[in-house]
């Protein structure tokens, strides 16, 4: 894996950080969708990118008040755990340009419409999308829509993203560390 600029290790979650204490979009869920950014941001070879969707998967769900379907858990998100966590993203490379782009991110990923592509903001945000679709396997079969996806190569990822939920759907997750370590091995032991 090239360096990315940031150092991923630093990205611990908590259960406090979460408005909502939940195991369907909790730290686990966080965690996945991690590594799904850095996994497929690789892929795609957008450093950038990688670095913000990254940062903005770490809070996407943190303000969520229930499991249900809710589209502005994004916004609020945005609104109260991007000041928290701001100063920590800048200390991984953010500007604050980059804090707006991070919060689009955020925000977008709930809500029923998608950025247009010649939207500033796209790449990140469908990033983020994309990479929190590909948990959707938690939810069951039929849930993760392949025509949503917006990435071409986010399908070649299902096969991993599935190992990667049923590895991990019945412990918890100590650390991202932890997580790309059991993706990693099931990576390698789908070659």
């Amino acid at each position: 894996m090239k360096p990315l600029g940031f150092d991923p290790g630093k990205f611990i979650l908590n259960e406090s950080h979460f408005d909502h204490q939940s195991l369907l979009h909790g730290i686990n869920h966080t965690y996945r969708v991690m590594c799904h950014v850095m996994l497929l941001g690789e892929k795609l070879e957008w450093e950038r990118e990688t670095r913000l969707a990254f940062c903005a998967a770490f809070i996407h769900d943190m303000a969520r008040k229930h499991d249900g379907y809710c589209s502005k858990h994004g916004l609020w998100s945005t609104e109260n755990k991007l000041p928290v966590f701001a100063e920590f993203f800048m200390s991984q490379g953010a500007n604050a340009y980059e804090l707006e782009e991070i919060g689009t991110a955020v925000r977008n990923h709930s809500e029923g419409f998608e950025l247009h592509k010649d939207h500033a903001f796209w790449k990140t945000t469908a990033l983020l999308k994309d990479a929190d679709a590909l948990d959707r396997i938690r939810l069951g079969h039929g849930n993760l829509n392949v025509t949503y996806l917006r990435l071409d190569p986010t399908p070649t990822f299902i096969p991993l993203a599935n190992d990667l939920y049923f590895s991990t759907s019945d412990i918890l997750v100590k650390s991202f560390t932890n997580m790309l370590e059991i993706a990693k091995k099931n990576e390698s032991n789908r070659t």
